[in-house]
C-alpha cells in the first residue's frame, strides 16, 4: 500500500544532480523515486512507468533511489516480532518447529517444537 502524504510531498526535494546521463526524461526519474519511496517495490513502479511510455527496469530504479541517496522509511514499530515456522526430521519424524525474534536485538524469544503444524 502506497504512502499517499510521502507520495504528494516527495517531489520538491528531490535532488536530480546524481543524474550523469539524461536518457530518462527527469519526470520520470522523479515519478520512479517518488512512488518507490512511497512503498511501491521497484518492479511495481518499473512497471507503473513502463505504462506511462518510459520503459526502465527495477534496476534501474533501485539504483537512482541508491545515488539519490534515499530510502523508504520502514514502517517496522518497537512492538513487532519475527515469527517463523520451519518442517524439520528428527529420526524420521517431522516436526514443526517454531520461533520468535526480536527484529531490532537479534534475540530468540521463544522456541517451541510441535509434532504437527496445526498447534
Amino acid at each position: 500500500m502506497l504512502d499517499t502524504e510521502r507520495l504528494s510531498d516527495a517531489i520538491t526535494w528531490i535532488d536530480m544532480s546524481f543524474v550523469e546521463r539524461w536518457r530518462t526524461p527527469k519526470w520520470a526519474i522523479q515519478v520512479g523515486i517518488r512512488y518507490h519511496l512511497a512503498g511501491m517495490s521497484s518492479r511495481g513502479a518499473s512497471q507503473f512507468l513502463d505504462e506511462l511510455g518510459v520503459q526502465r527496469s527495477h534496476v534501474a530504479i533501485h539504483k537512482w533511489v541508491h545515488k539519490a541517496d534515499l530510502q523508504p522509511v520502514s514502517t517496522v514499530t518497537a512492538d513487532q516480532l519475527a515469527v517463523d515456522e520451519k518442517m524439520i526430521r528428527l529420526h524420521g519424524q517431522e516436526y514443526w518447529l517454531y520461533g520468535a525474534v526480536d527484529p531490532y536485538m537479534s534475540e530468540i524469544l521463544h522456541v517451541s517444537l510441535f509434532p504437527t503444524a496445526t498447534k
